[in-house]
């Protein structure tokens, strides 16, 4: 699995991704529990238009794909293997940006529990430390002075959108790049507009969400026609946006060098 994979999974699983601990009952000791650890990553038909999730066993070499609900529209890869999950967790963390201590902190507990069986009150108090975890450790584990292009496309396809619209009442194409993230975690939003720019404000009907977005749109060619490339190379997910986007400012490109010939 190359990195530039490994980071772009990474962003979509900071968005998108989960690492739960599971139990599993001592047969052999009434009252115990085994503690085990499972990566999940959930999509559905509507937004993985392509099948890339279906794909992920063969891309990675680890795990399983299961389909569920009422018409199993739903899929999810989930990793739960100890030998997978010791070579795959460690290069996530290295490059994620919000989940990457928590993941790092489950990775070592779980090292710590497997060997043996724990009763169920410290299964339960397990369960509820990973959620106090998740809301603590929030962040890389290392600072990071700037996001890498597979990272950002992998965390902009599970939690961002591309909006590529024509708005008839003001005659203009609006384009413009954006993204979600729950207060805990908005310090991810704010790393993205160091980075490329934008605005970073209040969800406008939860105050418990935030929102970054940046223009992409005509005032703003130069930085689009560099800013979209990059992340077209690594997208699995929103790719078709991505490049509608490209399109439509390398067509309005071509059509004004035409009509800059044409007038000489």
């Amino acid at each position: 699995m190359n990195e530039s994979l490994v980071k772009y999974l990474a962003g979509l699983l900071d968005a998108d991704g989960s690492l739960s601990f599971a139990f599993k009952s001592d047969q052999n000791r009434v009252g115990r529990e085994f503690v085990g650890l499972c990566l999940s990553l959930a999509s559905s038909d509507a937004i993985d238009l392509h099948g890339f999730i279906e794909t992920l066993p063969t891309l990675t070499g680890m795990g399983a794909v299961y389909r569920y609900g009422a018409k199993q529209q739903f899929k999810a890869w989930k990793i739960n293997k100890r030998s997978d999950l010791e070579m795959i967790l460690p290069r996530l963390t290295k490059h994620m940006v919000i989940k990457a201590r928590h993941w790092d902190w489950m990775l070592a507990q779980w090292r710590d529990y497997r060997r043996t069986s724990c009763s169920v009150a410290d299964a339960e108090k397990l369960k509820a430390a990973s959620k106090l975890s998740r809301i603590a450790r929030v962040g890389p584990l290392k600072a990071k002075s700037h996001p890498t292009w597979a990272w950002t496309a992998g965390y902009l396809d599970g939690d961002g959108w591309y909006r590529y619209s024509f708005e008839k009442s003001q005659n203009y194409w609006q384009m413009h790049v954006g993204a979600v993230a729950h207060k805990n975690d908005a310090s991810v939003l704010e790393f993205l507009t160091k980075a490329f720019g934008g605005n970073t404000f209040e969800h406008g009907q939860s105050p418990d969400v935030f929102t970054w977005r940046r223009s992409v749109g005509v005032m703003d060619r130069s930085f689009a026609l560099k800013f979209l490339p990059n992340l077209a190379k690594h997208s699995r997910l929103k790719r078709h946006k991505i490049d509608q986007m490209i399109h439509h400012h390398r067509q309005r490109l071509s059509d004004q060098s035409a009509e800059a010939q044409a007038t000489v």
